[in-house]
C-alpha cells in the first residue's frame, strides 16, 4: 500500500506567500492537486478553516475554497480520531516539558495541529509540515516532537515529499 500524506496548513501558507507563489509556480498547487487525485496528499478539515481564515481575494484561501471537500479529510466528526486526539489531549496536559501557555495552544480545538496527529496516528498517514524537531523547545510543541512523544506517526517536510514524488518543472522564461 503507497504512503498516504496529509498536509500541515504551515505548507500552503508558506507557499503560497514564499516559495509557491501562485504568480510563478502554480506547478506546486497542480501537484498537490494531482496527488490528491492519485489518492496520495490530503489535508485535514481543521486546516481548510486555518486556511479560510485567509481575507478575502488571499490566493491560499481562495484555492482552500476550491479544493474538492474530500481533499480534507473528516478529523472531529470521524469517532476513531477523535479517540486519537483524546489520546493527545492527555499526553500534552501531562508533558511537563512544556509551557502551560505552549499545551493550551496546543488544545486549542481552532488549531490543526492535534488533529493532523491523531489522524495520522488513527490511520498510519504521515504528516507534511515544515515545522522541524526540537526537543529543547518549550513555548510551543513542534508537531514533530509531538509525533514521536505519541508514537507512530511519522513526519517529513514537502522538500521530502517533493523529492519523493514530483519531478523537475521549473523552465526558464525569457
Amino acid at each position: 500500500m503507497a504512503n498516504k500524506y496529509i498536509v500541515d496548513s504551515n505548507v500552503f501558507i508558506q507557499g503560497k506567500n514564499f516559495h509557491y507563489d501562485f504568480a510563478f509556480c502554480v506547478g506546486f498547487w497542480d501537484w498537490i492537486e494531482a496527488g490528491y487525485n492519485a489518492g496520495v496528499i490530503f489535508s485535514v478539515r481543521k486546516v481548510r478553516d486555518e486556511l479560510l481564515k485567509g481575507k478575502k481575494g488571499d490566493l491560499g484561501r481562495d484555492w482552500a475554497m476550491k479544493m474538492p471537500m474530500d481533499f480534507f479529510l473528516d478529523d472531529a466528526g470521524d469517532a476513531a480520531v477523535m479517540k486519537s486526539y483524546a489520546e493527545a489531549m492527555v499526553w500534552a496536559a501531562r508533558d511537563v516539558h512544556y509551557l502551560p501557555a505552549a499545551r493550551a495552544k496546543f488544545a486549542d480545538v481552532d488549531k490543526a495541529d492535534a488533529f493532523l496527529l491523531a489522524y495520522a496516528k488513527t490511520y498510519g498517514h504521515q504528516i507534511v509540515t515544515q515545522e522541524h524537531s526540537n526537543p529543547a523547545k518549550r513555548k510551543e510543541i513542534p508537531i514533530p516532537d509531538a509525533a514521536i512523544k505519541l508514537g507512530g506517526i511519522q513526519t517529513l517536510t514537502i522538500y521530502q515529499l517533493l523529492t519523493t514524488h514530483a519531478k523537475p518543472t521549473f523552465l526558464f522564461k525569457p
